[in-house]
């Protein structure tokens, strides 16, 4: 805490020192007082590019891959295993599953049966056979075939099947469809066309529930950015009409046309802006989802702006600034979103208002501090 407020100290020092050392000298140079003009639109803006579609892969069981690790730039084609799961012990389950099924469904529907029933018929008939056979009337052919037919077949008797057990069955019906899933669980399928851009640090097994890789569709992208809101009426009027030329520019300068699908009816508080979408076929593969481009927005429709002269603009580390004369006279800076160039004039998206006075072409020996005099 002593460090930050030592700091703070000596940054207020420095600033002190370099007004003092300003003060008393004077510059002559010359100055713009800021107005606006009518100027056909066109940006040219920061945006972040992400995937229309993308999908995390998450496994639904644990175990180790015997499949080949994703690795991050990989190519997947929608339907293609990204990711194979031992199923040596979700095979053996399932086996298991239908056995016991199969073993209580024949104890449940075996019928057993008595020991054949014999003798029985008409026994007075049987009897007077016999004396024939014996007083020689009937051969013994004749008799069997006699007795064959006044003696019935055996008759078996079925004993009482045992009570099917049915709550049981459906029971490991259920246990053996639960395995089943569990065992297709074990190969995972990629849902889209896409490029892998993240992997989980142990990429060779997979926990049940837990992020394996995520996939992005490389075509179509979005890109995301912020407009200002003096373009806003433009833009909604330059979209209803078909006047809207916009495209996003890849380091190469090579670009996408595209078009603009979202623009937010409310301005981001924290920012002052409003969120706009392009959504962009990436059919050169000049993109990559999480990467920063430019997009280029255009329309013939004219909006009021606030322009400087090129040779005012002045650029450091934290971006671009200007350098304009205060009410006391001073020289003094400050910060600007710059759009684009035209006829030597840049626009001035933020950072300055009507009235502001903006210094030309700042010499070399201006500082800040220094009177202005024009």
């Amino acid at each position: 805490m002593k460090w930050k407020k030592w700091a703070a100290a000596a940054l207020t020092a420095l600033y002190v020192a370099a007004v003092l050392t300003g003060c008393g000298n004077s510059v002559s140079t010359k100055v713009e007082k800021v107005s606006k003009s009518e100027h056909p639109v066109a940006l040219t803006l920061d945006a972040n590019i992400t995937a229309l579609h993308m999908t995390n892969i998450v496994p639904k069981l644990s175990g180790k891959l015997v499949s080949t690790p994703l690795t991050v730039g990989q190519e997947i084609k929608a339907g293609e295993v990204v990711a194979q799961v031992d199923s040596a012990p979700y095979q053996q389950s399932v086996s298991t599953a239908e056995a016991e099924l199969v073993a209580a469904t024949a104890a449940g529907a075996a019928p057993s049966y008595s020991a054949p029933v014999s003798g029985g018929g008409d026994s007075g008939q049987r009897a007077k056979l016999d004396v024939w056979y014996q007083m020689g009337a009937i051969s013994r052919v004749e008799y069997n075939q006699m007795m064959a037919k006044a003696a019935p077949a055996a008759v078996q008797a079925p004993s009482a099947a045992p009570a099917v057990d049915s709550a049981r069955i459906a029971q490991l019906q259920q246990a053996v469809q639960s395995a089943r899933d569990m065992l297709g669980n074990a190969t995972v399928y990629s849902p889209i066309d896409g490029r892998v851009t993240a992997v989980a640090d142990n990429a060779s097994v997979a926990v049940a529930g837990n992020v394996l890789a995520t996939i992005q569709q490389m075509t179509p992208l979005v890109a995301t950015f912020a407009v200002p809101e003096m373009y806003i009426s433009a833009l909604q009027a330059a979209k209803q009409s078909g006047s809207l030329t916009v495209s996003v520019i890849a380091p190469s300068g090579e670009s996408e046309n595209g078009e603009l699908t979202y623009l937010a009816s409310a301005k981001d508080p924290s920012t002052g802006s409003y969120t706009a979408k392009i959504t962009f076929n990436n059919a050169k593969n000049l993109f990559v989802p999480g990467e920063f481009y430019h997009v280029r927005i255009s329309t013939p429709q004219e909006v009021s702006q606030i322009t400087v002269p090129k040779t005012a603009i002045r650029t450091k580390d934290s971006g671009d600034f200007v350098y304009i004369v205060n009410e006391n006279g001073l020289a003094d800076a400050r910060s600007v979103l710059t759009g684009d160039e035209e006829d030597g004039r840049v626009v001035i998206l933020d950072g300055l208002q009507e009235g502001d006075k903006v210094i030309k072409d700042p010499p070399e020996s201006l500082e800040i501090g220094m009177k202005v005099k024009s």
